[in-house]
């Protein structure tokens, strides 16, 4: 068989990125229709949503074990399948119990592959001593907005249902085909005896590196919390009932993709530290103004308001775009573990940080208002200015 390029490998990897995000934010645009079936409250939906973080826990506790012990492929296989299932019951299902337990599952599956695909990613970065991290991050981020744009497109026009089938049977049979074609580069099951890593190696060497973990819980805040609640924003509290409630996340995403694609070009000129700092305060700042400004302006003036957060929501995905891929490699490289044990570990507590924050938004969005639960991760993404610091030991 003939030897895959490296530039063969790493446009495969983008495409792996790019259908990963395609097919698990394809229904969060819609999140409108979903809890609409559900017909639950903002709190008691958010509430469940935040409720995936066991699924997530427990795939991120051991999943770093299975891809050091028995290689990417089965696992990414595996997560593939657990994924397309998962999300087509999430979007057809009317039970709230159904919905929580499909969400547990889903959120366990997408842990596994982002471990696998992360993993395989630092491999090829060091292998090839290129970093390709926060590039391939933009690609993950460039699935985010095309879907985004298909599900705005497609709202009125064809039904939750259908489009969610289409996207998760059509992606389960590309990541199977780009799997194949990748597999004489995936990562190998570790044939080294003296490196072995138990099962229980995973919670006896759990470490916590608290400034890393904060840094990467405030840097990921925004992200979160604009993926799960600007479409309801815009729609619920805003009142803008067309597919142009979803331009705001649309234009948010797209700005994420300029900065991970092209963020290299400053890591030459600036340092990481400064550039953290630049980019949490620019983040912050900019979704503060715009969540502020539109609740001076008089409801009935919704394309103005529109305009506004449009403008917000770019600024402020600019500034976040780098911020989450560079505190992980941050962390791969302050960490003597396995790149898939660091990334399980990192994202354990991660997931419990962002449990609490979701919940936390929810509840606030529920007894007050989305906008003021909107300011909770705008705080959150100014402190990583603080956090920058991590960057001088890396």
């Amino acid at each position: 068989m003939k030897d895959l390029s490296s530039k063969a490998e790493i446009n495969f990897l983008k495409a792996l990125f790019f259908l990963f995000a395609f097919l698990i934010m394809s229904w969060v645009p819609r999140f409108p229709e979903v809890k609409a079936n559900l017909d639950i409250s903002n709190g008691e939906f958010g509430s469940i949503i935040s409720s995936s973080v066991v699924g997530a826990i427990i795939a991120l506790m051991t999943v770093g074990h299975l891809v050091h012990n028995h290689g990417v492929k089965p696992i990414m296989h595996i997560a593939t399948v657990l994924m397309a299932i998962s999300l087509m019951i999430l979007t057809t299902t009317h039970s709230s119990f159904v919905f929580l337990i499909s969400m547990i599952i889903q959120a366990g599956a997408i842990a596994a592959f982002h471990i696998s695909i992360n993993t395989q990613g630092f491999d090829f970065q060091d292998r090839t001593k290129i970093n390709v991290i926060v590039m391939l991050s933009g690609w993950w981020s460039s699935g985010l907005l095309v879907t985004a744009v298909i599900a705005g497109l497609l709202v009125n026009q064809v039904s939750l249902k259908v489009h969610i089938f289409i996207v998760s049977l059509s992606c389960l049979s590309l990541i199977f085909y780009i799997i194949s074609r990748i597999n004489q580069k995936l990562l190998l099951p570790n044939q080294n005896k003296e490196s072995d890593y138990k099962i229980v190696d995973v919670f006896k060497g759990f470490r916590v590196d608290s400034l890393v973990s904060s840094a990467l819980f405030c840097s990921v805040s925004l992200e979160f919390a604009v993926g799960d609640w600007a479409a309801i924003y815009v729609k619920e509290d805003i009142g803008i009932k067309s597919g142009l409630h979803t331009l705001p996340y649309i234009l948010f995403t797209f700005s994420m993709i300029i900065g991970r694609l092209r963020v290299h070009y400053l890591f030459s000129r600036f340092s990481l530290q400064l550039l953290m700092k630049v980019g949490s305060i620019v983040s912050g700042v900019s979704f503060l103004a715009g969540i502020f400004l539109t609740s001076l302006i008089a409801p009935e003036n919704q394309m103005l308001i529109l305009v506004i957060l449009s403008i917000s929501f770019t600024i402020s995905g600019l500034g976040a775009s780098f911020l989450t891929p560079s505190v992980m490699n941050i962390a791969n490289s302050r960490s003597a573990s396995p790149a898939s044990v660091v990334i399980g570990q990192m994202g354990v507590i991660n997931n419990i940080a962002v449990f609490v924050m979701r919940v936390l938004i929810a509840w606030t969005a529920q007894v007050f208002s989305l906008s003021i639960a909107l300011v909770i991760p705008s705080l959150l993404i100014l402190s990583v200015f603080y956090f920058s610091k991590i960057s001088k030991r890396a």
